[in-house]
């Protein structure tokens, strides 16, 4: 191995796989130039061995020129939603370490990026997830980028089932709303999630194709897990009667409703775009629970529905079903039973109580003949 220079630069020259590799190693300094040398050696090794290795020029870019590769590469095969998630998680890494370089991009670093954001009062979970997508766009395992930097703790709990007099304050503050049709729009996305358990991207993506008021059945469209897709979920009196007055403001706001047409359709500040789904709720929503004085999150809408089966004696199959999981264990983690319900189970243990008769079959459980079958006592 030998390294020297020419034309005011440092080249290396060795051989490798028995060819002669020569190289500039762009530097003036002669302790670089061998280290570069070092460092290239070393990559050849492991793409002869197999091993992936990275483009060298990578190594001298920013994280933010990393981010903005990685976004235009994955918006070319991923949903909507997962583009919308990505985005969302790499808008603070761009704000805090986007003029960093890849090199500097050091366990210090993004130690200092942690501290930084639950300074901001963000959730351990939250930032776990900005830090997984950098490492993604960069190309290589968070383990193997910062094996240094362990994974912030995460809340088990997060989930929360609403309380009757918070769904209460909420649906009155979308009535206390200046615009109706933002209005009617919002209100009806929080009924359908509470009379449903849907995700708020399944909902978002309902286009009224898969809407059958004749029949009382909403068929959800592709979804996050293949248990959940194509399930369908049959419609509670309310929930037709909320969707048949939304039909009806459809049909004065766009003039007919179509089954291509989106259920909560695309525009600002009022919809104006059936043929497109609106692309996000978040920003109406937090302004929503602020107004309402409700502290929850919009995915806690589908834990309050699983709550509400759970407590109603729903049999697990059944609430599998209508809610799209792969496993019971899912399951489990967004049913909570509340403590109302705790407190009734408790008192039924009572030593006063009078003991029935404990082969009796339980009244108002919930029959599940076939899907569109399903009811509700």
């Amino acid at each position: 191995m030998s390294v020297y220079k020419r034309g005011g630069a440092y080249h290396y020259e060795f051989l490798f796989a028995g060819k002669r590799i020569r190289e500039s190693a762009r530097t003036t300094s002669k302790t670089v130039a061998k280290e570069a040398e070092k460092n290239r050696k070393r990559e050849l090794e492991r793409t002869l061995a197999g091993l992936p290795a990275t483009d060298r020029m990578d190594r001298i870019k920013s994280a933010g020129e990393m981010v903005k590769k990685y976004l235009e590469s994955y918006s070319l095969s991923h949903r909507p939603k997962s583009i919308l998630f990505a985005k969302g998680r790499l808008a603070h890494v761009s704000r805090l370490l986007g003029t960093t370089l890849l090199p500097d991009l050091t366990d210090s670093a993004i130690h200092s990026y942690m501290k930084t954001r639950l300074s901001d009062g963000v959730s351990g979970r939250t930032i776990n997830m900005e830090v997984g997508e950098l490492s993604r766009a960069i190309g290589h395992p968070w383990s193997i980028l910062w094996p240094k930097v362990r994974k912030l703790e995460e809340r088990k709990d997060v989930g929360k089932a609403l309380l009757f007099e918070e769904e209460r304050r909420l649906l009155d503050a979308v009535s206390d709303q200046t615009s109706p049709n933002r209005s009617q729009t919002l209100g009806t996305f929080i009924r359908v999630a509470l009379m449903t358990g849907m995700r708020s991207g399944e909902i978002l993506g309902l286009t009224w194709g898969q809407v059958d008021l004749a029949r009382r059945i909403i068929t959800v469209g592709r979804a996050k897990t293949s248990s959940g897709t194509g399930r369908q979920i049959p419609m509670n009196g309310d929930l037709f009667s909320v969707l048949s007055v939304h039909a009806d403001w459809y049909t004065r706001r766009f003039g007919a409703v179509e089954s291509g047409f989106f259920l909560f359709p695309f525009g600002k500040p009022t919809p104006n775009d059936p043929t497109k789904p609106m692309a996000d709720v978040t920003g109406a929503w937090d302004a929503l629970r602020q107004r309402a004085g409700v502290q929850c999150r919009l995915h806690d809408l589908r834990h309050t529905a699983a709550t509400k089966m759970a407590e109603a004696g729903v049999p697990e199959s059944t609430m599998l079903a209508l809610m799209g999981h792969m496993s019971r264990a899912m399951l489990e983690r967004y049913s909570h039973i509340r403590m109302a319900a705790k407190r009734e189970a408790v008192e039924s243990l009572g030593m006063s109580k009078a003991r029935g008769n404990s082969e009796a079959s339980p009244t108002n459980v919930p029959t599940t003949e076939s899907p569109d079958k399903i009811h509700f006592a």
